[in-house]
């Protein structure tokens, strides 16, 4: 009998960032290895993730064996409550689709914890096979981002016992994008977790910083969220002063911390550090080129120091240098992998990173190794494979 797998993932092309790249490319890859009678329907939504770049979809598309149907949510905010109605919005409409549907394995891709407990419910309830692809661990978070009067670790003990641990503990399989996360899931048996990070897109292959690129001012770029997890208000406009006008800062994205980003370049006076909204990949491309360093920075936080920052694989691409404000696990993961032409600074230190720019001597290095082992082609067959191998 031919199998049919549903597919779960909030993200998906054409909407932006690296959840809706690794998805589209890991269901492609799945459809591809599948057998030609056998199904893949993936339940996604219309791009939603920056207000200002409108991308257009369609709401029902069927290519050979894959489905997709991209559910209308309300544009993604900066709001955690509007971001909450956006998803109870695709909760709902999930449920109702897939109401008296068999799966032979129900697969979910969860930065958002909730469409992977969404993934559960649906697969505990007929006891279907459940592969759960884990890119963050949203009841560590809580802790440090709602610090106040211990709010954080009620809400992450509640969310961790009622719907993180259920979900972890039914899933046939877990992946995880970070090894760093594995201590996590001790009551896990760990020979059914993987470890399948973001890789590489075809797109950045290949490419170089400009031939072109003025010697001054030298440009440091930064592109992707901007919120409390990057903490930006807190290293680039004090380095941005201290380094002074001879630097520009290049910040390409949008989120949650994009007021209090502005709000100190404003307190401080500054007038090299520039704030552009969400970009194509196209657009993005040509920022890279023409910048001098790539930027990257996670908050000063405990839960931080388990994660890789998907910016980590696209920024390797290049021959650029890379500037990566981080500790922990996606520390070493740098050191050890990159090696080279890569500057690793514990988060919000200004001076270190201050004295590195002023004092070291400027190279241009390819990342040869990196790239080949993290090209998204590769990593994406391996899971992919992983995946199929649940089926009957």
């Amino acid at each position: 009998m031919p199998n049919t797998i549903l597919y779960l993932s909030y993200y998906f092309e054409p909407d932006l960032g690296a959840g809706s790249f690794r998805n589209t490319a890991l269901v492609r890859k799945v459809s591809e290895l599948m057998k030609a009678d056998d199904r893949i329907l993936v339940l996604t939504t219309m791009p939603n993730r920056y207000a200002n770049i409108n991308q257009a979809a369609l709401e029902h598309e069927i290519i050979g064996n894959l489905e997709i149907r991209r559910i209308s949510v309300p544009r993604n905010s900066d709001s955690f409550l509007e971001q909450i109605n956006s998803f109870l919005k695709y909760r709902k409409e999930v449920k109702k689709f897939t109401k008296g549907m068999k799966f032979d394995l129900v697969f979910a891709s969860s930065s958002k914890l909730f469409t992977g407990y969404l993934a559960y419910r649906i697969a505990s309830a007929d006891k279907t096979k459940f592969y759960l692809d884990l890119r963050d661990i949203f009841a560590e978070n809580l802790k440090e981002l709602i610090p106040r009067f211990g709010i954080g670790h009620i809400l992450s003990f509640f969310v961790k016992t009622f719907f993180e641990r259920p979900c972890i503990k039914y899933a046939t399989h877990l992946n995880l994008n970070s090894a760093g996360f594995i201590n996590e899931f001790s009551y896990r048996d760990k020979e059914t977790i993987s470890f399948f990070p973001n890789g590489i897109d075809d797109f950045f292959i290949g490419h170089k910083q400009s031939a072109t690129i003025q010697e001054s001012p030298i440009v440091i770029t930064y592109a992707g969220n901007i919120g409390e997890g990057q903490g930006l208000e807190k290293i680039i406009p004090p380095l941005a002063k201290k380094l002074g006008d001879k630097y520009l800062f290049k910040i390409i994205g949008s989120g949650s911390s994009v007021a209090k980003l502005q709000s100190e370049i404003d307190r401080l006076a500054l007038k090299n550090v520039i704030i552009y909204p969400p970009v194509v990949r196209k657009e993005l491309l040509k920022f890279y080129q023409n910048s001098h360093y790539l930027f990257l920075h996670l908050n000063d936080y405990k839960s931080f120091e388990k994660v890789i920052p998907s910016k980590v694989f696209e920024y390797a691409a290049f021959n650029i240098p890379i500037l990566a404000g981080v500790a922990g696990f996606p520390a070493q993961f740098i050191q050890a992998e990159i090696k080279r032409n890569c500057f690793v600074f514990k988060p919000c230190d200004v001076d270190a990173i201050y004295t590195y720019l002023v004092t070291s001597h400027y190279d241009l290095a390819e990342n040869t190794e990196f790239v080949e082992k993290f090209k998204r082609e590769n990593i994406t067959t391996e899971l992919a494979k992983s995946i199929l191998h649940y089926l009957k």
